[in-house]
């Protein structure tokens, strides 16, 4: 009744409104849920509840993700404070009672009062670095106050605005007592970034890079925009909500993952054939090889697979210089690709799932697709930008492991190879100088604690892909411990290899999970591992050890390492199996003697 009553008494306000109102019709012609979005895209989003902390400049990202399947709350929607500290201070507030999984935290309500203090030159380089630590405290003050109440992932979304500097171009230069627009957006950005960098929970989303990755275009409001304070048009947010995704996929593991990309090298690699133009005749491409080795520091291997003669091994070396240390497994040969990329999966002990095959031969592309349809098949021109697509991506935080990864097929190739010229298992095992270090998680590993519960499938006890963050939340709970295991021996670091999340219930210790890298396969680190549990458990006064096991197509090998330490079998529901070990009764059994045990 206000509003009607001020509509009509008041004609600027309601030349305001009309004007407003014509704009927003003429956009509700393609309104967000217009904008195509995939199925799969929708069904990913439909798993999550998404709060938002902030004003109206998260309206129109919380309408389209909430149109296209999410479960969506907004602070403003419900009179809430935009200020994020004020915010997560509301213990009354409705974002709880909602319960989000992902918190989108905008302080952009806040932050316009420091961009009007640079564009009308009323502010100093002390008066800026204590509001770049206010915006700070608010965000980090109150996500510390959320985590007490929420199991969630917590974006920062940075602060949109189409640079229009009061002081002119080079405003950097003009403002000699102050950091220019320009400097303080990006001090700004720095700030949010080394905050994410310290917490393990939180991340950045940046609208900037998701306007350039979408080419600039409409993304601002200019009705309004006034160089201080602006709003996102409903293509913008658009824009930023699918880059939202995007970021969403990563944090939660969604979708497959890479571990191995097999690269094609006659027109792929280089220009020409190498059989037919020889080593001076064909052109590198130095970009895609570059693009490659970046793939690498993920921790994805590289492999070659190539129709030609095996002799020109030592050419091929040549032409890739330095670069060819690169490629783990090197397949030359006339044999068909299918078999190949299955020869690669199974020396390095990874599903077909994990494999993802360049060739610029369209024939051999589509053998692969037909044949092995759970290999990721892409043409050559995709390989630099395998560095931006989802596939790719690393899973968790990238570790010490993620990096040596190669190397570490490497050792093992040299391991096996070695093995053969023992009569005995055990004889070849003491040879190996192994030294196992067995331990409880600190904060430091939980990186690559994440990393192994979602990238393994063979021995991996139940499957459950827990994210980064309830992990943490195990972590930091009093009822559950999560223990680790590194290897290394003569020949080189495993790395960390093994894990177990112990949900401690009186005398009974049951590991809700049970995973090892299948590098550790064969060497009995399993069976020492449940030994060494065992012991922790009997210091606390614990009987008996649990473990649970799902069974699926690829982790059988999993309850052999059950049966093998003689874990005792049950039966639960829904395929759940039990195994259970009464060491109070039976006894601790002994570590082999071929391992130097450090705990």
């Amino acid at each position: 009744m206000n509003i009607a009553r001020k509509m009509l008494r008041d004609k600027k306000y309601r030349n305001y409104i009309i004007r407003r109102l014509t704009e927003e019709t003429k956009r509700a012609a393609a309104p967000p849920t217009s904008k195509k979005m995939s199925n799969a895209d929708i069904e990913f989003l439909s798993s999550l509840k998404i709060g938002f902390v902030g004003g109206c400049e998260l309206s129109f990202m919380k309408e389209y993700l909430e149109a296209n399947g999410a479960q969506c709350y907004l602070t403003f929607d419900h009179n809430e404070p935009s200020n994020p500290f004020l915010a997560f201070s509301d213990e009354k507030g409705g974002l709880y009672s909602f319960n989000p999984s992902i918190v989108i935290v905008s302080d952009v309500q806040d932050i316009r009062n420091y961009i009007f203090d640079i564009q009308h030159g009323a502010t100093d380089f002390a008066k800026q670095e204590e509001q770049l630590g206010q915006a700070k405290d608010r965000i980090l003050n109150g996500i510390k106050i959320a985590r007490e109440k929420l199991s969630a992932v917590f974006v920062i979304m940075n602060y949109p605005l189409a640079i229009r500097p009061a002081h002119g171009r080079f405003d950097y230069k003009h403002l000699s007592n102050a950091y220019s627009l320009r400097e303080f957006l990006k001090r700004l950005d720095l700030l949010y970034m080394g905050m994410s960098k310290q917490e393990e929970d939180l991340y950045l989303l940046s609208i900037d890079e998701a306007f350039l990755s979408a080419g600039v275009g409409n993304q601002i409001r200019e009705s309004d925009a006034d160089g201080i304070y602006e709003h996102l048009t409903q293509d913008g947010a658009v824009t930023v909500a699918k880059d939202l995704i995007e970021h969403l996929k990563v944090i939660t593991g969604h979708g497959r993952r890479v571990k191995c990309a097999v690269i094609d090298l006659d027109n792929t690699l280089w220009d020409g054939i190498l059989r037919d133009d020889g080593v001076e005749g064909v052109n590198l491409h130095p970009n895609r090889l570059k693009s490659l080795e970046l793939l690498t520091k993920r921790g994805i291997i590289l492999a070659i697979s190539s129709k030609n003669d095996s002799t020109l091994v030592p050419m091929i070396d040549e032409i890739l210089g330095e670069s060819s240390k690169l490629f783990t497994i090197k397949k030359v040969n006339w044999n068909d690709k299918t078999q190949n990329l299955q020869e690669i999966a199974q020396e390095l002990n990874i599903g077909i799932d994990s494999l993802a095959f360049f060739d610029d031969n369209p024939y051999e592309r589509d053998q692969i697709s037909t044949f092995l349809p759970q290999v990721l098949v892409l043409p050559d021109t995709e390989i630099l930008h395998a560095l931006n697509r989802l596939e790719f991506e690393p899973v968790g935080k990238l570790t010490e492991e993620s990096s040596k990864r190669a190397m570490m097929y490497s050792q093992q190739s040299q391991r096996e190879s070695v093995e053969k010229q023992f009569f005995d298992k055990k004889s070849f095992l003491q040879a190996c100088e192994m030294q196992l270090w067995m331990r409880e998680t600190k904060p430091e590993n939980l990186g690559r604690v994440t990393e192994l519960i979602l990238r393994t499938n063979q021995l991996n006890a139940t499957t459950v892909r827990y994210t980064k963050e309830e992990i943490l939340d195990f972590y930091r709970s009093d009822d559950y411990n999560i223990y680790i295991v590194n290897l290394d021996d003569k020949y080189g670091e495993y790395g960390l290899i093994g894990v177990s999340l112990i949900h401690r219930e009186g005398n009974k210790w049951t590991m809700d999970i049970l995973t090892f890298s299948c590098r550790a396969m064969g060497k009995t680190v399993e069976q020492t591992f449940l030994t060494y549990m065992m012991n922790e458990a009997k210091k606390l006064d614990a009987t008996t050890l649990v473990g649970k096991y799902v069974k699926t197509d690829r982790n059988e090998a999993i309850e052999r390492i059950f049966e093998e330490a003689e874990f005792v079998k049950s039966a639960g529901e829904d395929g759940m199996v039990f195994w259970h070990y009464d060491f109070d009764e039976r006894g601790v059994p002994n570590y082999p003697d071929w391992f130097d045990i450090k705990t």
